[in-house]
């Protein structure tokens, strides 16, 4: 038996090897290898661990559309079963006789159903599959992508939820990417027309505003697959439900009109309307409604392991959500404030809103809340037992769990210290042995909405976890540990998939990703991408030792291109972006098709750097900080490789990065070149121009909040509006410091970007008006980052030609005027007109 174990990871390792030929006929990458990979998507394995599911891609440039951004590749997205009941079963097609386009969905909880989309042009359709047999029943059900709340559940195994758009549109989060061209094109024919209007119609009042025709609104639907029976449960603008445990009742969100911008503070993801609560008898047509009305915040809706209460976290309407609290609903609609004593929710100056809320469970009967002491840094779990004190019950852990594993009745299961751990009323116990360290599997899901991440732990009595030299491991409430299968998941390699029985793997070689099964029958590979690939070989990276702007030690990242030494290299490639570096993690195929990469430049035969510019204290979003931060890097790279052309640097960044980017080239002479892409260069318009697709699809606001919340509360820290600070503003303005700019500057573009294309359009005009040298592209019917195949062809050809045409030429950077007066007034280059 140990044989044969030992020969089905051999068989893994050898295809894996089988993936990368001899260095000498390696090639680097190329900007069409990261047009046409395929991919891997998500996985899921049944509750029965009789069936496993994945997504697999064909290859992106293959697509029959790219107005739909990233989702574009559902289109060519297909799903394989794997039958793991019979030992070596292959992956077969679940629906061949579908053509692509389907994604899956969750399971039934007998595990032999299962909920998936089909994509068919503009359609997106439920559908629902008897695995046994692979047979589809078409539901003619529209599905709404929720981005805070769910979009399905299952009430039992022949009863379903689903939220739906009545109309059969497009959900919002795709019709962002291609609804604005359709009906711009269908209002600039009105007109040319001349027989209907062909205008929009926003209005203002008391903070509110409102555009003369709502969005489209969704409908609950409870579908019985057994009789074929579907009864609306709701209609309006719905924002959340959660079927109960008992499968009786569904705790309901729906949208109360909208709330008003506080004057003194805006919040970039403010959540934007009221939301009120509903439970909905599923066996009956009654409804209760809480005994006091309440606004709720998103992200919490957890009903009690026996269905009698849900958790939420609500206010009063015109409170500010710290000024609310905990809540305990019952299914009768009873309303009691769950008493805290000085916890807070939220770390220090942050507030609710879209995409974060309040962590809480259930401890049996006894609400828990992931929570500080005002004043304090810490979160722990706490628990807020009625008529007892709030009993911290992860206190005198070196590091508090931050989300929970599992819950069963009333037991936590929760991963820290290396270890599993489990807490009830009684107290905390270790499951895992003392010098064992054990961490857990976070299985990643980019479409799953925040509340299903962090407050929706599974509801059983144990934890999948891996082991120190990566083996798979079950651990039950007893401490009772389990090994599945008898392979290894090495370090690099990501779980998409893992049960009781079963776990699914997916590793790669340079551009090749294997899926691999760990079963207890053993470990064997499945399917694989990009083996057409193999011979290319991505960027070195070595990691670079320094202190940062502020003297602390930090480190920033180089990438080499694979064969060629640092002498030869066409110039260096600097990438900003405060707050964050590219280590070079592996982080699959489709984060290389999109947005400006690092293995995509050194490919082409530059070095890049990756500065550390570590974001985290005052000071940290100056001019002479980015200046400082990028040296030390630069610095340090031509430290460790004295041969790298140092005197053939560009600064490139994209979106904030962008913005860093045109900062830095008013605020110093060292570097030869900027790119700035979707980058900002005035403040006082960014503030206050729409979002590009809102002004023609009003069914997602206009994007003020966002648009004025990212000026002054984030990353263009402001801190208010421009009448407040218009210094402030001038000084954050590379735009206004144009006259500073010596060396070339490429901009890059889109019409539908959020950062309006008419902010490099005027770094473009103002260069222009300076003499200096400018390039300026733009992208139509693209947005922050570009999809279509044909575009990201063309930027980095943009790129690749400018860096060449700027690095290579030998004038030196002309040195800024050292007679300019102090910003925020440039002094202009031109003469005065007579």
């Amino acid at each position: 038996m140990i044989g044969r174990l030992q020969h089905h990871l051999w068989v893994v390792a050898a295809l894996l090897c089988l993936a990368t030929s001899a260095h000498a006929q390696t090639r680097s990458l190329t900007v069409d290898d990261i047009v046409s990979t395929e991919a891997f998507g998500r996985a899921s394995i049944a509750p029965n661990d009789a069936w496993a599911i994945y997504e697999k891609r064909g290859p992106y440039d293959t697509a029959p559309r790219f107005d739909l951004g990233p989702r574009s590749q559902w289109a060519i997205t297909d799903l394989w079963l794997l039958d793991l009941r019979r030992a070596g079963a292959a992956p077969e097609r679940l629906l061949p006789g579908e053509e692509p386009g389907l994604l899956r969905g969750p399971w039934s909880p007998s595990g032999d159903r299962l909920l998936v989309q089909r994509l068919r042009g503009d359609r997106l359709e439920f559908g629902v599959v008897d695995v046994a047999d692979r047979t589809v029943r078409w539901t003619g059900l529209a599905p709404e992508m929720p981005t805070a709340g769910a979009q399905a559940e299952w009430a039992s195994d022949d009863r379903l939820v689903l939220l739906t758009r009545p109309d059969g549109s497009l959900p919002w989060l795709l019709a962002y990417y291609g609804g604005s061209q359709t009906e711009t094109g269908a209002a600039w024919r009105r007109t040319a027309e001349g027989r209907r209007p062909a205008r929009t119609v926003v209005d203002t009042r008391a903070g509110v505003a409102a555009p003369e025709t709502a969005g489209a609104g969704q409908a609950l639907v409870l579908i019985d697959l057994t009789s074929g029976v579907r009864r609306t449960l709701a209609r309006g603008q719905i924002r959340d439900f959660a079927v109960s445990p008992d499968g009786t009742r569904v705790a309901l969100l729906s949208g109360d009109g909208p709330t008003a911008v506080r004057p003194e503070v805006i919040v970039q993801m403010a959540v934007p309307d009221r939301q009120r609560l509903r439970i909905l008898n599923l066996q009956g047509e009654g409804e209760t409604a809480p005994s006091i009305e309440l606004d709720v915040a998103p992200h919490l809706l957890r009903w009690s392991p026996e269905s009698e209460a849900l958790l939420v976290w609500a206010r009063r309407d015109g409170q500010r959500w710290e000024e609310g609290g905990l809540m305990r609903i019952g299914r009768d609609g009873a309303a009691v404030e769950i008493s805290r004593g000085d916890l807070a929710v939220r770390p220090a100056a942050t507030e609710i809103d879209t995409l974060r809320g309040v962590q809480a469970d259930w401890m049996g009967a006894t609400p828990v809340l992931y929570s500080r002491p005002v004043g304090g840094d810490r979160f722990d779990w706490y628990a807020l037992a009625p008529g007892r004190p709030v009993r911290n019950l992860t206190g005198d852990l070196t590091g508090a769990p931050s989300r929970l594993a599992a819950v069963s009745g009333d037991t936590l299961y929760y991963f820290a210290d290396s270890a599993l751990w489990a807490s009830d009323a009684t107290g905390r116990r270790r499951l895992t042995p003392i010098g064992q360290p054990v961490s857990e599997i976070m299985i990643g899901d980019i479409e799953k909405p925040f509340r299903l991440r962090v407050n929706d732990a599974p509801r059983r009595d144990w934890a999948t976890a891996l082991g120190a030299e990566g083996e798979v491991l079950v651990v039950n409430g007893a401490g009772e540990r389990r090994r599945v299968g008898p392979a290894r998941v090495s370090p690099e390699a990501r779980v998409l998939a893992a049960s009781a029985g079963a776990a699914i793997a997916l590793d790669h070689t340079q551009m090749v990703e294997t899926l691999s099964l760990i079963h207890s029958d053993g470990a064997r590979a499945l399917d694989q991408v990009n083996a057409g690939l193999a011979t290319v070989a991505l960027a070195g990276t070595e990691p670079l030792d320094h202190v940062d702007a502020f003297g602390r030690p930090t480190r920033s990242w180089l990438f080499l291109p694979k064969g060629v030494s640092p002498s030869a290299v066409r110039g260096i490639v600097v990438e900003v972006y405060p707050g964050s570096v590219d280590t070079g993690a592996w982080a699959g195929p489709l984060a290389l098709t999109y947005g400006l990469r690092a293995s995509v430049l050194a490919g082409g035969g530059y070095a890049v750097i990756s500065p550390s510019m570590p974001n985290d204290r005052e000071g940290s979003d100056s001019i002479d900080f980015y200046v400082r931060s990028v040296d030390a890097a630069v610095d340090a790279a031509l430290a460790a490789h004295p041969d790298l052309p140092g005197d053939r640097i560009a600064i490139a960044g994209h979106s904030f990065g962008g913005t860093v980017a045109l900062a830095m080239a008013g605020g110093t002479a060292r570097y030869r070149s900027y790119i700035s892409w979707a980058g900002t260069s005035e403040m006082f318009s960014k503030w206050g121009e729409f979002a590009p697709v809102t002004r023609i699809l009003t069914e997602g606001g206009h994007m003020m909040r966002n648009q004025q919340g990212w000026v002054e509360t984030g990353q263009g820290g402001m801190t208010g509006p421009p009448w407040t600070a218009l210094s402030g503003y001038a000084a954050r303005s590379p735009y206004l410091a144009a006259d500073r700019i010596t060396a070339p500057v490429l901009l890059i573009t889109a019409d539908k970007d959020f950062v309006p294309m008419s902010q490099s359009e005027l770094m473009f005009s103002a260069l222009y008006r300076l003499g200096g040298t400018a390039r300026l592209v733009t992208y139509w019917g693209e947005e922050h980052s570009l999809w279509s195949p044909a575009n990201i062809r063309d930027v980095y050809a943009q790129i690749f030609d400018w860096l060449e045409r700027t690095l290579a030429d030998p004038s030196p950077v002309s040195p800024p005027q050292t007679t300019v007066a102090p910003r925020p007034g440039p002094t202009p280059r031109t003469r005065p007109q007579p």
